[in-house]
């Protein structure tokens, strides 16, 4: 006999294992916290175990969960995959794209009014987070991510590949213009953001061991870009990022030397989502917007 457990349970369980919290996960399941928290402890309780344990800083699993959940999320994935395979993609929803804002913001908005234009019958959402949807669990069908196009178990198709180099106010270009890089970057400063690319670009000019005067940190590009327009130092300027900034004058590059990275955005989805045509609808117009490596893609 099979020891099945309520179905209710493990999708609670699952939700809150993919959430990291009650709300969450009650969030994903349209019931209330309360409601997930009694149904977790009704699976545990048929179970035996404990699968989840609270701390300071919410909830985790225990060493019983953490064993448990990958099976449970497969299986979930395997019942929504069969649903497909017997009744098609569920098309009374929209289309859901997960992206981080800056990207959105800089490549996918200035371009997106020709999709809607080729597509007005697909209904679209486009949700911004900083963290990663989980796609398997289908927080969104679709994605458009950075790294080097390696996510396991996705399909990654490369959309924008980067060049670097240097950006800065006219005024402050004419500054710098014909001293020595290392002259120069000792008397200005470093606009930094998040995870940029300073130090690939300072390698390859041969300025590796250069202080700037000081150095200003943002968590945003665009908050960055806004700075350095208005003057405040030298930004690590990007291809398909400040191209409308430099078209206005509003930005220059003060070097020639454009260093290309090996990193850049993807799209990615489930092999599976294909299914869906307006998932195949989405990808082929992603691509075909696409640039070539290091190129701004139009607008």
């Amino acid at each position: 006999m099979r020891r099945t457990p309520s179905l209710r349970g493990l999708q609670a369980f699952e939700a809150v294992a993919r959430t990291g919290n009650l709300s969450g996960a009650a969030a994903a399941l349209g019931i209330s916290p309360s409601a997930v928290s009694h149904r977790i402890r009704g699976l545990e309780a048929e179970l035996g175990v404990g699968l989840l344990r609270r701390t300071t800083t919410g909830l985790a699993l225990t060493e019983a969960g953490r064993r448990y959940r990958p099976a449970i999320t497969e299986a979930f994935a395997a019942i929504a995959a069969a649903t497909v395979d017997l009744l098609g993609p569920d098309l009374s929803r929209p289309l859901t794209i997960s992206l981080v804002t800056e990207f959105g913001f800089r490549w996918l908005m200035p371009r997106f009014h020709r999709f809607l234009a080729e597509h007005p019958d697909i209904e679209i959402a486009v949700v911004s987070a900083p963290q990663l949807a989980d796609l398997a669990a289908g927080e969104a069908d679709m994605a458009l991510r950075y790294g080097e196009g390696v996510w396991p178990g996705l399909c990654a198709e490369p959309i924008m590949r980067f060049g670097v180099s240097p950006v800065c106010a006219p005024a402050l270009a004419e500054r710098i213009r014909g001293q020595p890089l290392s002259d120069a970057m000792s008397s200005v400063t470093l606009i930094r953001c998040a995870y940029d690319d300073w130090e690939t670009w300072l390698e390859a000019a041969g300025a590796a061991e250069v202080r700037p005067l000081r150095q200003l940190r943002f968590t945003s590009f665009s908050m960055a870009a806004t700075a350095a327009i208005g003057g405040e130092g030298l930004l690590l300027g990007y291809t398909g990022y400040v191209e409308a900034e430099l078209e206005r004058g509003v930005l220059v590059r003060p070097y020639e030397l454009t260093v290309p990275l090996r990193t850049g955005y993807h799209l990615v989805y489930p092999e599976e989502r294909l299914r869906d045509p307006r998932v195949r609808a989405f990808r082929d117009w992603v691509i075909a917007e696409r640039a070539p490596a290091g190129e701004a893609p139009p607008a």
